[in-house]
């Protein structure tokens, strides 16, 4: 497994040698396991296109080669490799590092210039918040999920789910103007301070317990 270790340059060392950072061409994708509920087939398609028309472009894809919530294939193959089998992309400038340590994510996220993220109408994940708290900028898929923390043009950039070409266009248009989107990265990290920083959700938290609770033993006494 290609291993990725920090830079002392606030970077990203590459198992080759080569060190990636801030400024440079990055897109990046994260997810617990790479399947399709999480949009990979669509990002590798997308991938496929960018690196045909950009040829600095470098993409990192985090995450597992299993299921965390859709079904396995039939054919005994794992969806990233059937899906590679499928679309190959260049190992020089596409890196799978496998399940990563978090300070390696976090790092990731400050330095990419589009981070992919595409989920079915399902939970959303932890990670996307994460990568907007470090001022990624999020090119996210236009489902539910998304839409409740995401909009368009205000804090990051949203294309149809199953539109891999739309998806390219997109990340190919950032990055060949990516100083036009410093305002949405700076909002989507006000985003997270604002609706999702950690003492505001427990006080959310703790407000909703305590309505639960003064309902549940308004019902007790009531029932008495």
């Amino acid at each position: 497994m290609r291993r990725f270790r920090p830079d002392t340059g606030r970077g990203i060392a590459l198992p080759d040698g080569r060190v990636i950072k801030a400024g440079d061409p990055i897109v990046t994708f994260a997810a617990r396991d790479l399947e399709p509920y999480r949009g990979f087939p669509q990002a590798v398609k997308a991938a496929a296109r960018v690196l045909e028309r950009n040829k600095d472009a470098i993409f990192v894809f985090v995450g597992g080669n299993s299921n965390s919530y859709g079904a396995s294939r039939r054919d005994g193959k794992t969806w990233k490799d059937a899906i590679l089998e499928e679309t190959p992309l260049d190992p020089q400038r596409v890196f799978f590092p496998g399940q990563v340590p978090h300070a390696i994510l976090t790092r990731l996220f400050q330095i990419s210039t589009a981070h992919i993220y595409l989920t079915y109408p399902f939970v959303l994940s932890w990670s996307v918040l994460e990568a907007m708290s470090c001022g990624a900028l999020v090119i996210g898929s236009a489902t539910p999920p998304v839409q409740e923390v995401i909009r368009h043009g205000q804090n990051g950039l949203l294309v149809p789910f199953f539109e891999p070409e739309a998806l390219a266009e997109t990340i190919l248009d950032v990055l060949a103007r990516p100083k036009a989107f410093v305002d949405l990265r700076r909002n989507a990290r006000q985003t997270i301070i604002e609706r999702y920083a950690l003492d505001k959700c427990l006080t959310r938290q703790r407000s909703l317990m305590a309505q639960l609770l003064g309902a549940s033993m308004r019902s007790v006494a009531a029932a008495g």
